[in-house]
């Protein structure tokens, strides 16, 4: 079985991911000031403090958990190029 790496692909992949990430980590940011700068002050209703709640619930557990899988990926991406090289370079 041949596998053909494409070390400069591979790790530009991952450099996209990480710079992904960061942007979306940024972006959630703006996005957690944006709803606690405007609920309850701005907008108070029993939806809007639903949305808040909800928001938070996913800020603080399930948004970090995605970015650190996406992180994960492009450390193991890294990873596998290393290997796959440390290999070719034995045989």
């Amino acid at each position: 079985m041949n596998i053909t790496i494409n070390p400069g692909a591979a790790t530009d992949d991952a450099a996209q991911i990480d710079s992904i990430v960061s942007q979306i980590e940024n972006d959630m940011q703006v996005l957690d000031a944006a709803i606690k700068r405007n609920i309850p002050e701005g907008i108070q209703t029993s939806w809007s403090e639903v949305v808040r709640e909800n928001w938070q619930t996913y800020y603080s557990a399930d948004v970090p958990a995605a970015m650190e899988d996406m992180k994960l990926s492009a450390a193991n991406l890294r990873l596998a190029v290393e290997q796959a090289l440390r290999y070719d370079q034995e045989n």
